[in-house]
């Protein structure tokens, strides 16, 4: 039943099918030089106030998506930074709002905000906010809606949240009504909608008191946005030229948001790159400080494929087992086996190691070049000729 992953000396396939991103059960690992750039980006832009951005540029495959999950959780956690994935969230501003909040959850971040300015009852009675959020929400159950939203919005400006009322107003909004709406829906977030959560032509300021609220409640350095293909908008894919310059114009409002402390790493292709410079140039000059926080990710060397194999196994090797080799079930020279293309790339090798472990049953251990060209054939198979 299944493959036979104990006479392989495996726990379980640390390979998956897909390779998008880091599998669950695995230790990070990609190439030191890497690490230490971005490591060294990090420092560098960590004294500065306001907005940090980075970018990183690769080919499909190269192991972006897996750079902003090892960002996410492992090394922006380690330095008290809050990160969020994005997976392209969209065009208009109030598109980054709804994927971030919907991402925390209404009651989540309304407990937390409620929390914040809770003390703050100015000329009102204590037992207004109750004895905790649950209690507030009761009592609010009982109380005329605009008298429970004049007094969240004068709590939620002592309290230093923001200083603009329309912005306040807007987030008691959020907080008061959760009994009766305690999930977000898109249509929360379009500014000039009855009832919108986002104060119109206060996009900026109203994100910036997003990030307030979420830097104070968990006591936190800084929010970071990790945006995933950003290619989607620059080649202009999925968007039309007036909607790709709506989202570098979202992108442009982030950079602006000078109040609080905000890190963006986008993740984009080398040619996405280049036609983000043409469409703004200047927007891009100033995101990456003249190239300066741009990290170009290479295909990987022979040990570096190597290594990254070894350390998939090694997290999967079921105890007291001892491998003929450090690859076994592969052969000690699996990069030379595998086309340069296929070896150079996480998401091509990863993906041929998942089909190869999947397909051992009856197999001689360790595995052989003909079956290895077999599977690679089948994952990655040559055009024919004269096809492009």
């Amino acid at each position: 039943m299944g493959t036979p992953l104990k006479r392989l000396g495996l726990e379980f396939n640390p390979f998956e099918p897909s390779a998008s991103g880091a599998p669950v059960q695995e230790r990070f690992w990609f190439p030191a030089k890497w690490q230490g750039e971005l490591r060294a980006q990090l420092d560098q832009l960590a004294g500065a106030h306001g907005v940090k951005a980075i970018a990183i540029s690769g080919e499909y495959g190269s192991g972006k998506t897996y750079i902003l999950q090892w960002l996410q959780r492992v090394e922006l956690p380690r330095r008290r930074i809050r990160a969020f994935y994005f997976d392209n969230p969209g065009v208009q501003f109030y598109d980054l709002a709804n994927a971030l909040l919907r991402q925390i959850g209404r009651k989540d971040f309304a407990k937390s905000l409620w929390e914040l300015v809770s003390t703050h009852v100015g000329p009102y009675p204590r037992t207004f906010f109750g004895t905790g959020f649950e209690d507030f929400l009761r009592k609010r159950r009982g109380q005329k809606r605009e008298v429970v939203l004049a007094r969240l919005q004068h709590a939620i400006v002592e309290a230093n949240i923001t200083t603009r009322g329309e912005i306040a107003y807007r987030l008691a909004q959020l907080v008061a009504d959760t009994p009766t709406k305690p999930y977000f829906e898109y249509r929360d977030f379009v500014a000039g909608r009855r009832n919108a959560l986002v104060a119109e032509r206060e996009e900026a300021p109203y994100f910036g008191a997003i990030l307030k609220t979420l830097r104070l409640a968990a006591n936190i350095k800084a929010v970071a946005f990790l945006i995933d293909e950003f290619e989607e908008v620059s080649l202009l894919k999925r968007l039309t030229r007036r909607e790709a310059h709506e989202y570098l114009a979202t992108l442009k409002r982030l950079i602006n948001l000078t109040e609080e402390d905000l890190w963006l790493v986008v993740a984009m292709t080398p040619d996405a790159v280049d036609k983000t410079q043409a469409l703004e140039p200047a927007l891009w000059q100033r995101f990456t400080a003249q190239g300066k926080y741009l990290l170009t990710i290479r295909p990987l060397t022979v040990r570096e494929a190597k290594t990254l194999v070894e350390n998939r196994l090694k997290a999967a090797r079921l105890p007291g087992f001892k491998p003929g080799n450090r690859l076994f079930p592969f052969p000690d020279d699996l990069t030379s086996i595998l086309s340069p293309a296929n070896r150079s790339s996480p998401r091509r090798l990863v993906k041929i190691c998942f089909y190869a472990i999947g397909s051992a049953r009856g197999k001689p251990m360790p595995f052989k070049r003909g079956f290895l060209k077999q599977i690679e054939g089948r994952a990655y198979p040559r055009p024919r000729q004269g096809e492009a």
